[in-house]
């Protein structure tokens, strides 16, 4: 009966590393959600002819060129960046 439980932490002993591996893993499986419904906007959705996230106009031979596409290429070039930082 004194034994202890596998995957339970001894009273006292600091939680970072259980908490910093359930954030790793939050995050993996946000990215992937996030991931999963773009190709799912992309396979289905149709193209916009205004940026969901400015506003401005997106011109006729990128919506041609990108099934489904959502944003301005200002705006995705900022939305790339930050996922290439979010990534690090």
């Amino acid at each position: 009966m004194g034994g202890s439980v596998p995957g339970l932490r001894k009273q006292g002993e600091p939680m970072a590393d259980e908490l910093d591996h359930l954030q790793v893993q939050e995050d993996l499986l946000t990215r992937l959600h996030i991931q999963a419904a773009r190709q799912q906007l992309r396979r289905e959705g149709e193209s916009l002819s205004e940026c969901e996230s400015c506003g401005n106009d997106i011109p006729l031979r990128r919506q041609q060129t990108i099934p489904g596409v959502r944003t301005c290429t200002g705006c995705q070039r900022v939305l790339e960046i930050r996922e290439k930082n979010y990534q690090r």
